[in-house]
């Protein structure tokens, strides 16, 4: 019975993938579920978003500044003043009445700070000085679009929704995934809008298999698009109809037995013809209207043996079964509070702290900004991106407590750190794929098609299949390249990530010039021209610290760093230092600075 079950189920795979309008098997492609369903057409808007370059105003001229014990109280002056202020950013709108209105300013931000902070966020890693001196020059509305409009804005974004919904091969089937991924990219693209890519999300694979029990399937989802976990009632009733649901495997013809999620057939007579009217009720949601899920078996389906029950495969679902399935979503996002969430997680994340409960005003013209724009979750990043709050400086004199008030300081993910080590001075490293957490257990599997799939990733493996591990296992000591089976993501400044980091900026930097330590190659250290055995002078030491300056921390030094280069290449000169003596302490000088790790 097994086999025979098996067997159908691979035939099966085979005339969904042509239902799906995919090739049977595409290690590129590997995407199969209902993202492929939505996002096929022009985007929703033309993301071209107002508000960018707004001129701020200057505080208003008051008696007393807020004490800082309480909110701000914006009187009628305060609200005229923020009326002819002619605000178009939402946010900035929002901050006026708690910010300029009552006397309070903001803190001015130099470039440098501004679009390393830019880079860090949306691009995933800290600018070269020639990257950042030609990417945000003009407005900062400009510049936040040309990044909006690269790749790795893209990719960013699949990495948070990676971390969001704890992709995990192990629990999840891969091809599930690739869709997810698929479907932030249409989302980030602009061509899926928020309330469709929830309502998606809301019987999404990676979801249905991810959570086994009903009520776990709705409190995932609540806490995912509410930022709340569901009252009992509500837990209660939406799992009547997550409860069509089951948590089974599937034998891909080629990549072998994977978790997946299939459709139960409840509240039906005996003969699985018809609803049972006495059942039905257990398959019935009434909270928000009157929403019975119920399917009848045919041909797609089959017997489980172990539920002895018929079940059917996620992948042969129909775009119409997809659609009602999809309900719990729908009507999660008839509800105000799933905008105001949606907009709460991008403050959240570009600001790195709630400023909605500080300055409700901030939530209130987020929402209505991204209603109309259709759901066009873009026009929100946009807003926050080239927002006041978000454009000014986290260093200087602070006058105020009042958070709004200065700029976020963040700590950056393991990957961003790595990947920015790397990239700026031209060390070699491996790589991790968000898409697949446990590599492994693909290679376990044996097959070629298994062996194609991680090939295509971004996990580096040589012609021997043998893995490459070094950078996740040095990204996961750090937080980052979550394996997703219990826990994900995280952030922490600790003894053993302190260590861990040193050791990898003196393999990369090689301070002691080690013969066995291979480290970053030299030319990127020093200015073009200049040989490793040159002997060093105060004048050379200045030059190579303006280039590593530049080259490491994408920005131009201040005189006063220049001046402690030249006093240290005295120093240096005095022992008859070489050019490369002088500037691979230097390197690990400046990439385990905390510049490096803080933005």
């Amino acid at each position: 019975m097994k086999r025979s079950l098996t067997l159908v189920l691979a035939t099966l795979s085979v005339l969904a993938a042509a239902c799906w309008g995919e090739p049977a098997f595409d290690p590129e492609k590997l995407a199969i579920g209902p993202g492929g369903l939505v996002g096929n057409g022009d985007t929703i808007t033309s993301g071209d978003f107002p508000g960018g370059d707004d001129v701020l105003p200057a505080p208003r001229q008051v008696e007393s500044l807020p004490d800082d014990t309480r909110p701000p109280d914006c009187d009628g002056a305060c609200v005229s003043y923020c009326n002819a202020a002619n605000l178009q950013n939402p946010v900035n709108r929002g901050l006026c009445r708690s910010l300029w209105g009552v006397g309070l300013s903001h803190q001015p931000i130099n470039r440098d700070e501004a679009c390393r902070r830019l880079f860090v966020d949306m691009i995933g890693r800290v600018p070269s000085a020639d990257e950042a001196e030609s990417t945000c020059a003009g407005s900062w509305g400009d510049t936040v679009k040309r990044l909006m409009d690269t790749p790795e804005f893209i990719f960013v974004n699949q990495r948070h929704a990676a971390d969001k919904f704890l992709y995990s091969n192990e629990v999840v089937n891969i091809q599930a995934i690739y869709d997810m991924d698929r479907l932030m990219e249409k989302l980030y693209r602009g061509k899926v809008p928020y309330d469709q890519f929830a309502s998606v999300v809301s019987a999404h694979p990676v979801l249905m298999r991810r959570y086994a029990d009903a009520g776990d399937k709705v409190d995932a989802l609540f806490k995912l698009f509410l930022g709340r976990p569901p009252f009992e009632f509500e837990r209660a009733d939406m799992a009547r109809v997550y409860g069509l649901w089951h948590s089974g495997y599937y034998e891909h013809p080629l990549l072998g037995r994977m978790p997946d999620a299939y459709l139960r057939f409840r509240c039906l007579a005996e003969d699985n013809k018809e609803v049972d009217p006495v059942k039905k009720g257990e398959c019935t949601s009434v909270v928000w209207g009157y929403h019975e899920l119920v399917f009848i078996p045919d041909v797609r389906a089959a017997l489980d043996p172990q539920i002895r029950e018929l079940t059917m495969w996620n992948g042969l679902l129909s775009a119409d079964e997809w659609a009602q399935l999809q309900t719990p979503g729908r009507v999660l996002t008839q509800e105000i509070p799933f905008w105001e969430h949606a907009v709460d997680e991008v403050l959240q994340r570009y600001l790195g702290y709630e400023l909605s409960p500080k300055v409700p005003e901030v939530r209130a013209e987020l929402v209505r900004w991204l209603l109309q724009y259709g759901g066009d979750i873009r026009s929100v990043h946009y807003a926050v991106l080239t927002s006041a709050a978000y454009l000014q400086s986290a260093y200087g004199t602070t006058p105020t407590s009042y958070r709004w008030a200065y700029g976020p300081l963040k700590q950056m993910d393991a990957e961003v750190w790595i990947d920015s080590m790397a990239l700026n001075s031209g060390y070699a490293t491996a790589n991790c794929d968000h898409r697949i957490a446990q590599p492994e257990t693909l290679l376990r599997n044996g097959s070629i098609a298994s062996y194609r799939v991680l090939k295509a990733s971004r996990w580096n493996i040589n012609d021997k299949g043998d893995l490459d591990e070094s950078y996740a296992n040095l990204a996961r000591t750090l937080g980052g390249c979550p394996e997703n089976i219990v826990g994900g993501r995280f952030r922490v400044v600790s003894i053993l990530t302190t260590g861990t980091q040193l050791s990898f900026v003196g393999d990369l930097c090689n301070p002691t010039m080690s013969a066995q330590v291979q480290g970053a190659p030299l030319e990127r250290l020093l200015p073009e021209g200049v040989e490793g055995g040159r002997a060093l002078t105060a004048d050379l030491a200045v030059q190579i610290a303006q280039n590593q300056y530049r080259t490491l921390l994408g920005r131009t030094p201040s005189d006063e760093e220049l001046t402690e280069a030249r006093n240290a290449g005295t120093q240096c000169a005095l022992d008859k230092c070489s050019a490369e003596a002088f500037a691979r302490p230097l390197c690990f000088a400046l990439m385990s600075s905390a510049e490096r790790l803080f933005y």
